[in-house]
């Protein structure tokens, strides 16, 4: 039977490419513990999607997995780790992928012009894993952070 909370990490790891498309059938079969060890692999300690919210790898969709594959939605004026973890990818891309306005400007939790403005310019140079163009509205939904790869 299938799992709804299975289902939505699958989505996650669809989106993020480490599930092919359709293979969000809601059931925890090898093909799935597979994609979440390598997606844990990769953000875990001594990778670079670490940043400051590595994960430990294990196969299960645990609380610090969820947070990395499920954050929830923010916008300017929001605060805490999830901001955290955008202003870290942002600021690694500025630095690694010649695209400066992607820089926020800091890494300090707090969504403010600098942030979204950061994420305005990723917004408008993204699309989707569908290959749909993202909405630049400075808002890090679950389209945005797929796209962010978090």
């Amino acid at each position: 039977m299938a799992d709804p909370d299975i289902m939505k990490a699958q989505q996650q790891l669809i989106c993020r490419g480490y599930l092919p498309d359709g293979a969000d059938d809601g059931i925890l079969g090898p093909q799935t513990v597979h994609a979440i060890i390598a997606y844990q692999t990769d953000r875990s300690t001594g990778h670079v999607w670490a940043f400051t919210f590595p994960l430990a790898i294990d196969g299960i969709i645990g609380r610090h997995t969820r947070f990395r594959l499920e954050p929830r939605q923010i916008q300017r004026g929001d605060t805490g780790d999830h901001v955290k973890l955008c202003q870290e990818i942002l600021t690694w891309l500025a630095d690694h992928t010649g695209h400066p306005n992607y820089d926020p400007k800091g890494i300090d939790s707090d969504f403010g012009p600098n942030t979204e403005a950061a994420v305005k310019a990723f917004q408008k140079d993204h699309k989707d894993h569908e290959g749909n163009p993202l909405k630049v509205d400075g808002i890090v939904g679950v389209r945005t952070w797929c796209a962010l790869r978090s």
